[in-house]
């Protein structure tokens, strides 16, 4: 890697990061509980907790438990493990005054949304509120957040070696990364986005195999095969990644060699998938008795689960619908710039097509995939509780074509276009309104944006709580705009002060290769 690479990919991964921890969201979700079990208890099992989520459920021998795979709790348990002393401490501190102020516990939460408050109250009268709300933030600052300035590294990377310009692999990449629902969806601890971000790393780890020796091949399969499992173990739509990368490595290899060995090939990736899948089979056989039924095989009663299996049936036209013109979470509404992946088949005539015919046609199929599979599953329609989920996966793939599209348009009309989808998810990620109302659209976060001004959801919900906490600040109106201009400050420096190996300022004019398309 040239020392202007790496610069450019430090600064890229501290500027991302530096803003999702801003946009810090409080939602406490159904993933956390394994972490603290895991981490406090060495169990995955749940009963303590149970009542607290409704996706918590008893299973008979088995103890509670819930329906969603393990592999963004356990992964998310590695910041937590490390940060659980000082948890502790807080917690145990917090306890302590309370006990001497002999005040009587209230839990104010100023909150529109019935169910929240409803949560909060009793979280606060078991004592977990303190820890419940460290826990959320370690999981976000040093799990999800990571992940999400890594995957723009990452896109960075690939953008570079597509030949995109440094100025231009720099800005596409940041827009990725905050321009799309994955600034939403980092907020918190989320496994939607880690299927998208493992699927695409596997997918670039198999599309770089090309004229490579064997042990080169080998490596890169298992790397592909380790990544798609993840996809897995975080999230039953994995399904789609796992199987549709370890079709894509059997075609990629075909180029220099036949089909059986080819086959013979590939089986590299299932050696890297079977670890992650094993895992899974593991935590179901502790959780369930059976390692092959999902999680979701033992739910309770629920609306929609009568239909098909668990609610899993045939295509939905109404879902496929939601799916993608949704007002609450429909992908095209949330980030319409993704439309603009569909014109890169018909740039070819015109000789402008960056993404090459049969990776373009797997990202094609991989969207389609992952449409009919969530418009078979009937709890589809109950996004809108928490905001777009579960075509979050396919945005990195979109976004690779979309970026081959927004580069040969006219600049105004790509400056125009980035601008506006920049906002739009800024919004969203501010204000998080629309969330946990079946009648709001998140749109309206953009006009609570416009109408109130600029917010973080941390922020909004310490002044919902702050008769128990920050007392003094009842009733206060408060603007983050010092906090961003404070962030925009080091922003600033992050960029500016140079790198021992690189003038930043030479590399952004000149860019790392003089022959670097534009």
């Amino acid at each position: 890697m040239s020392p202007c690479h790496k610069s450019t990919k430090i600064r890229l991964f501290l500027t991302c990061w530096l803003i999702f921890v801003v946009h810090f969201a409080t939602d406490f979700v159904r993933e956390h509980y394994l972490v603290l079990s895991i981490t406090e208890d060495y169990s995955f099992k749940l009963d303590k907790y149970m009542g607290l989520n409704p996706d918590i459920f008893m299973t008979p021998d088995h103890g509670a438990h819930h329906g969603a795979n393990p592999g963004a709790s356990m992964i998310a348990v590695i910041p937590y493990f490390v940060f659980k002393p000082l948890v502790n401490w807080i917690d145990n501190l917090y306890s302590n005054r309370g006990r001497e102020s002999n005040k009587e516990m209230t839990a104010i939460y100023k909150d529109y949304r019935a169910p929240r408050v409803k949560f909060y109250k009793k979280v606060r009268e078991k004592g977990w509120d303190i820890k419940f709300g460290l826990v959320s933030l370690i999981t976000m600052v040093f799990c999800m957040a990571p992940l999400s300035a890594l995957s723009a590294v990452f896109m960075y990377h690939v953008l570079s070696k597509l030949g995109f310009s440094t100025r231009w692999s720099i800005w596409l990449a940041l827009l990725c990364a905050l321009g799309t629902p994955i600034f939403f969806r980092t907020g918190y601890l989320n496994q939607n986005v880690m299927v998208g971000i493992f699927g695409f790393i596997g997918f670039v780890q198999l599309w770089e195999i090309g004229k490579k020796n064997e042990e080169k091949d080998a490596k890169r399969y298992v790397i592909a095969g380790f990544f798609g499992g993840l996809t897995l173990l975080c999230d039953y739509s994995g399904l789609v990644p796992l199987i549709m990368l370890y079709g894509y490595s059997i075609l990629q290899t075909m180029d220099e060699v036949s089909l059986l060995r080819a086959i013979k090939k590939s089986f590299w990736y299932l050696a890297g998938a079977i670890g992650p899948i094993m895992l899974l089979w593991f935590y179901q056989w502790k959780s369930f008795g059976n390692p092959f039924y999902p999680g979701q095989h033992y739910m309770h009663e629920v609306d929609w689960i009568d239909i098909g299996y668990q609610g899993f049936g045939w295509i939905s036209g109404e879902l496929l619908w939601m799916l993608l013109f949704d007002m609450r979470f429909g992908l095209f509404v949330i980030s319409p710039i993704l439309i603009l992946a569909f014109i890169a088949p018909f740039l070819k005539p015109f000789k402008r097509r960056i993404i090459p015919f049969r990776e373009m046609l797997f990202i094609i199929f991989f969207f389609v995939a992952f449409l009919i599979f969530f418009s078979c599953i009937q709890y589809t329609r109950l996004q809108w509780v928490t905001g777009i989920r579960y075509m979050v996966p396919v945005i990195p793939f979109l976004f690779l074509l979309m970026a081959g599209v927004l580069v040969r348009l006219p600049r105004l009309i790509s400056i125009g276009i980035i601008l506006f989808s920049f906002g739009e998810s800024w919004a969203m990620s501010m204000a998080r309104r629309g969330v946990g109302i079946p009648e709001e659209s998140m749109l309206t976060s953009v006009w609570s944006v416009l109408w109130d001004g600029l917010q973080l959801p941390w922020l909004t919900t310490v002044l919902k709580m702050a008769p128990q906490y920050l007392p003094f600040l009842e009733g206060e109106v408060m603007s983050p705009l010092p906090l961003f201009v404070i962030l925009s400050l080091i922003i600033y420096g992050i960029w500016k002060i140079n790198f021992p190996w690189k003038n930043m300022k030479e590399e952004l004019i000149h860019g790392c290769e003089q022959k670097k398309t534009s």
